[in-house]
């Protein structure tokens, strides 16, 4: 029974004692619940300089070797800021007692920061008219520098398609016919320089057309069109949107083409290669917006050249020239007349446009013209649906003139696929 008796009797000493401490620390350091609360808050730490601490004068804020990082502001109106005066006079009496008796607790001095103390604006009595005033600074102060943008003279332009067109027949069709698969090719880039009165464009062109033929036994397929064409016109400005003007056009294609069910080399790469040169001409061209309809613009230009020369040549043996004008063992031609060449593209809206191309060449005694057109409808940015459409007039006493439409060629395209232009 003894050893339960001391137990207690020694933990109830320990009680005691521990009562006893603390309130030797409550009388040696009265501390109330808002005074811990700013002694331990991590936004107002206690801030002093120990090398010149002088605890026999009072410390007030102003003091130049004690300063909170957070001092109180000084509020001129008195009655308005009555409670936030009251708050201030504890936080600063809270201060004062805690730098002259609780040096163990400040954690940091004046040297732990860099810089100077900023001065407190002070709110002045009359606080509406201090917060709705007019702010009267010319704007000059800070203004950020006007962005002059460098001058673009060249312009870039690219136009790429890859579309497909398929046509399916059975071989007991009521009607006949035989099944194929058409691929058209089209790349397009555009090249614009313009600086003061000075203009030139560009055209880079590549179209090659590939499709199926069952009726011819020796290949599988046919190329419909091929053509690579370059085009340049370079102006000097002479009033309004007229340009004093001369061009350079030259065409030919890259890969052989035959005839149906027929060895014959009906055309090869550089046989024919045209080149068209028009000297001291005139340009016109205008290119206008329709602000009521969104993305629908228009621009036109014509070349007009009196002074034209067209040379025409064949390279490949097999490629019979006369096909082309060019006389019976002559590999070469050489045209003097005259040429017009007009463009125009139209955008009926942001994504429906029309692209058309009209060349002109007569030597007075023969004439040669090319019509032009592909109708553009996308469905979203990287396809769209391609309408060709392309006539030819061509009376060399050469050609063997058609039936049905005498002088004049025609190829009409209808295609689908991958479209992208930036």
């Amino acid at each position: 029974m003894k050893t339960p008796v001391r137990t207690v009797l020694f933990f109830l000493s320990l009680f005691f004692i521990s009562i006893k401490i603390y309130s030797q620390e409550q009388e040696i350091n009265p501390l109330v619940y808002q005074d811990t609360v700013i002694l331990y808050s991590p936004y107002l730490p206690i801030i002093f300089d120990a090398n010149h601490l002088n605890l026999s004068r009072p410390l007030t804020p102003e003091c130049q070797f004690t300063k909170p990082l957070f001092p109180p502001l000084r509020i001129s109106n008195h009655k308005l800021f009555a409670d936030v005066n009251k708050k201030n006079a504890i936080n600063r009496t809270t201060y004062d007692y805690l730098i002259k008796n609780n040096l163990a607790q400040i954690k940091h001095t004046v040297s732990d920061f860099s810089g100077k103390e900023e001065t407190l604006e002070e709110i002045p009595s009359k606080i509406f008219q201090f917060l709705f005033k007019i702010d009267n600074d010319n704007g000059t102060a800070n203004k950020p520098e006007r962005f002059y943008p460098k001058r673009r003279y060249w312009i870039l332009n690219g136009d790429h398609k890859i579309q497909l067109s398929q046509n399916f027949i059975s071989g007991n069709w009521y009607a006949g016919g035989v099944r194929n698969l058409s691929l058209l090719n089209t790349q397009t880039l555009t090249f614009q320089f313009s600086k003061n009165k000075f203009q030139s464009n560009h055209i880079l062109e590549w179209r090659l057309s590939v499709y199926t033929n069952p009726n011819d036994t020796l290949r599988a397929y046919h190329i419909g069109e091929d053509m690579v064409r370059t085009y340049s016109n370079f102006g000097i400005q002479a009033f309004n949107n007229w340009f004093y003007s001369s061009n350079i056009e030259i065409k030919t294609q890259l890969f052989n083409n035959f005839d149906q069910n027929s060895p014959d080399v009906l055309s090869a790469a550089f046989s024919p290669l045209y080149i068209n040169i028009g000297f001291l001409g005139l340009r016109y061209q205008i290119e206008k917006s329709y602000p009521k309809v969104k993305g629908k613009k228009l621009r036109f230009s014509t070349d007009i050249s009196p002074f034209s020369i067209e040379y025409i040549a064949v390279s490949n043996k097999n490629v019979d020239p006369q096909r082309f004008g060019i006389e019976k063992e002559k590999s070469s031609l050489t045209n003097m007349g005259s040429k017009v060449n007009v463009k125009l593209d139209v955008n009926f809206n942001k994504n429906v446009r029309l692209n058309s191309r009209f060349d002109y060449f007569t030597n007075y005694k023969k004439c040669t013209a090319e019509f032009e057109n592909k109708l553009d409808m996308p469905i979203n940015r990287y396809f769209s649906t391609t309408f060709y459409f392309y006539l030819r007039y061509d009376d060399n006493p050469q050609v063997v003139k058609d039936k049905t439409l005498g002088y004049f060629q025609l190829n009409e395209l209808l295609t689908f696929g991958f479209s992208y232009k930036w």
